[in-house]
């Protein structure tokens, strides 16, 4: 297996990264403290947090377990050395980057806040907040409780306490209203990020619909908990469709990312890309390979996506294998890697919030009822949804192409005469979150069950009948973090549950 890593990305604009505690960096020489540099732009540091916060969404270690466990991708049999995984028999060294590096990219839009603490500074700290709590909702995702109100302050609480997940997740949903007030009351003189902010080029209304829809994001995984609905109800009472991310507006981060050097990647290419030269796969790349599960999908529903996330073999053809199959005739040559539509460039851009996401979970919350449209609205959404993931993978003709496809005679993709339309629903985004946000596919299999026909590791030995319910906490905690971590009693990845999950 390949050594996980972590990696800034530095562009063109990135003057400086802002890291905290004891990670490695550049550093000048004669300041006294190195940690806490005398006097640093918002704007620089704002580049650099926005681009780490990608490459926690895409790059080795982060979330390629999910693409595995959720149908996505499987290991090459050209490889070996991955039963501990292939058995789910995960420990605490286990894609420890979700948690030990998030927490550093936290203290960097934690300095943004500090630095921006004047009507001026507004906007930095609604961006800031935003993305707080865009990391801090991916964490309790995947490990449940975890530092949060004494998190951030090294220095003054070394050893954080472990906050109860339920109520980081409210205290979220309260800090992107806030957030939202602090771009909606700026001043006309607040300062503008425009090309620092390496996502929407400083467009405060994009940012408060990305706000709006992060909200989203987090309100739907409660729906299956006791006061979630009428909780959800009410925190969005007074949105729309127009309040969330819309057709044509994805949250893509692009800092300036070229071939010029493999640290300037886009973090996917270099994950599952290749090299430089253009040409020399990346261990990522030829590691992991396209999962018959999902395979089977886009076959059997004539989905025109299947050679856009999957590239054709030696034989002109997609083709997967299962998850822990020891087939060894199952080479490169003949199991598919990701494809074209994933790998566009080295220089292409990060998507951290899909526009097809929000309009799923938009058809969603219609057809909950948690915002208006009904039916008839969620079926608007949905058909806009499957469009805009037909774009962004690039599918020719998108437009038609979809239409064409979500108006097939099978229950799977047609929304209008499907018997069960939370299930078409779902599935559908499941269909469409491949390679882009496997951990929100992976919440909806957790909260939803669905696609309820997700397989388990084939693997000699493997005694499982569902894949993991979370990750472990990571060896750092025990180490560093003793009292706290032990607390939380003995967590087991495959019995311990998010406490959203029904």
């Amino acid at each position: 297996m390949f050594k996980h890593s972590y990696k800034f990305f530095i562009s063109a604009l990135l003057l400086l990264l802002v890291a905290a505690g004891c990670k490695k960096g550049t550093f000048d020489i004669n300041n006294v403290n190195p940690n806490v540099p005398s006097s640093v732009s918002p704007k620089f540091a704002l580049s650099s947090a926005l681009t780490a916060a990608a490459n926690e969404t895409y790059n080795v270690g982060y979330p390629d377990f999910a693409n595995r466990y959720m149908g996505y991708w499987a290991f090459s049999g050209d490889y070996g050395g991955y039963g501990t995984e292939a058995v789910y028999n995960t420990n605490t060294s286990f894609a420890t980057n979700n948690w030990d590096a998030v927490y550093t990219t936290l203290e960097n839009f934690k300095f943004i806040i500090s630095q921006s603490n004047t009507p001026n500074g507004a906007n930095y700290v609604g961006m800031a907040k935003v993305m707080e709590s865009f990391l801090f909702g991916r964490m309790v995702d995947l490990y449940n409780n975890l530092p949060y109100t004494q998190a951030l302050n090294g220095g003054t609480a070394n050893y954080p306490v472990y906050d109860d997940a339920k109520t980081v997740y409210k205290s979220l949903v309260a800090q992107l209203d806030t957030a939202i007030l602090a771009i909606k009351n700026a001043p006309v003189t607040a300062d503008n990020p425009v090309a620092y902010d390496v996502i929407f080029g400083g467009n405060m209304t994009k940012w408060i619909q990305f706000a709006n829809t992060v909200k989203l994001k987090l309100l739907l995984n409660l729906t299956a908990t006791s006061d979630g609905p009428a909780f959800i109800t009410a925190e969005l009472s007074g949105l729309t469709t127009a309040s969330f991310l819309g057709a044509g507006t994805d949250a893509i981060v692009n800092p300036g990312y070229s071939n010029s050097a493999v640290n300037l990647q886009n973090p996917m290419w270099q994950n599952v890309g290749f090299a430089t030269n253009g040409t020399s796969p990346t261990t990522g790349n030829s590691f992991n390979r396209a999962n018959s599960y999902a395979v089977s999908f886009y076959s059997n529903t004539h989905d025109p996506r299947i050679s856009q996330f999957y590239a054709l073999n030696n034989n002109g053809v997609v083709k997967g294998r299962a998850f822990g199959s020891q087939d060894g005739s199952e080479h490169n040559t003949i199991i598919s890697a990701v494809g074209p539509g994933i790998l566009k460039s080295p220089s292409q851009g990060a998507p951290m919030l899909p526009a097809f996401e929000s309009l799923f979970m938009q058809a969603e919350a219609q057809l909950r009822g948690y915002i208006p449209g009904g039916a008839a609205g969620a079926a608007t959404s949905y058909a806009s949804a499957v469009s805009e993931s037909f774009r962004l993978i690039g599918v020719s003709g998108y437009a038609a192409a979809s239409t064409t496809y979500i108006t097939q005679a099978d229950s799977r993709t047609n929304f209008a005469t499907s018997a069960n339309q939370m299930q078409t629903l779902i599935g559908q985004e499941w269909a469409s979150l491949n390679m882009y946000d496997p951990i929100t596919a992976y919440n909806n299999w957790r909260r939803l069950g669905i696609p309820g026909d997700l397989p388990v590791s084939i693997y000699p030995g493997t005694t499982a009948t569902h894949i993991p319910y979370r990750l472990l906490y990571p060896a750092s905690e025990y180490s560093n973090n003793t009292a706290n971590v032990n607390a939380q009693g003995t967590i087991n990845n495959m019995t311990s549950k998010i406490f959203w999950m029904p």
